[in-house]
């Protein structure tokens, strides 16, 4: 796995590979004339996200570089979010009729799908063109992979990552107790990210304990994807109530705010459950846990370069 630290290299020498090979693939995908435009800007999203991540992990250690970089991917990513949006909100209209479709006539809201469909490829005609906005992302990736081998972590081992892991770890904790105790749109997606950077760490630490670890981030995940599909029914709803008239009679907008208020509270009642066991226990005794986790892996990797080397009667360990 290339997005994992590895038990055999130091976390500098990690974050350093992790970063190079999304930058490379993000390079790569550009490149690709296979892939359409329109998947390729969402693959480099995708990318960034996961660089950011990365950041997060071990930001206390260079804070300057991560406050640079970190708004370098933030805003890299942020050039082409609203291509990416336009999109999801299609995705989501029709995600959201397949789960009512036994109690709906999808006929009704064709109007609706037309509509939003339209709007999509305003926005992309509005974007220009797709290839310059590529070639603009691939030159500031270019920027970024230069930039990757000065940088410099203050110390290195767990102590490198501990205030990274432990902070996005309380902080996401802490943003879901905001989200169900004032229950706004804002607040969900808030902890939406942060339950994001969370998920992303558990896969970065896959190697500390793999059979658990995999379990840790297939939750996390599920997590992300109930609070995406939220975050997503949200965009469709505030552009639906955004300008009302483009999208067909005010009966058949009714009715699916309705639906779409009824998915978002289905989805958030599933979310409680698992963001309540994910982030049940407190930050400081996660940290210690993981340290444990960390140092027990650490030793299994320096045992195999311990041989043993016999003598008459006599069974020592080499250094």
């Amino acid at each position: 796995m290339s997005f994992c630290l590895m038990a055999d290299e130091s976390v500098e020498d990690g974050i350093k590979r992790i970063v190079s090979k999304e930058i490379a693939q993000a390079i790569k995908e550009i490149d690709n004339p296979r892939l359409k435009r329109s998947e390729a800007i969402h693959e480099v999203r995708k990318h960034c996200k996961k660089i950011r991540s990365v950041l997060r992990l071990v930001r206390p250690q260079f804070e300057e570089t991560y406050q640079f970089e970190n708004a370098w991917f933030r805003d890299t990513a942020k050039g082409i979010a609203e291509l990416r949006d336009a999109e999801a909100i299609i995705e989501t209209y029709d995600s959201l009729l397949d789960k009512f479709n036994d109690q709906v006539d999808r006929r009704a809201f064709a109007p609706i799908r037309r509509a939003l469909t339209l709007r999509q490829k305003k926005i992309i005609e509005e974007t220009g063109d797709l290839n310059q906005k590529l070639k603009e992302l691939r030159a500031r990736m270019d920027k970024a992979a230069g930039r990757v081998a000065d940088w410099k972590l203050k110390v290195d081992g767990f102590d490198g990552i501990e205030g990274g892991l432990v902070a996005t770890y309380r902080l996401a904790r802490k943003t879901m107790t905001a989200a169900y105790g004032d229950p706004t749109a804002e607040n969900f997606h808030e902890w939406r990210k942060q339950a994001k950077y969370h998920g992303y760490h558990m896969r970065l630490l896959r190697e500390l304990w793999k059979p658990v670890m995999r379990s840790l981030e297939k939750e996390a995940d599920e997590l992300s994807d109930l609070l995406g599909d939220d975050h997503n029914l949200d965009v469709l709803h505030k552009t639906l109530l955004k300008s009302p008239n483009k999208y067909g009679k005010k009966r058949d907008i009714q009715v699916l705010l309705g639906l779409i208020d009824r998915r978002s509270a289905e989805l958030r009642v599933e979310a409680k459950t698992i963001g309540g066991r994910i982030f049940a226990e407190k930050p400081k005794a996660f940290g210690r846990r993981f340290r444990v986790y960390w140092e027990v892996c650490r030793s299994e990797v320096e045992l195999p370069s311990k041989k043993l080397t016999e003598e008459p009667g006599v069974v020592t360990a080499a250094a």
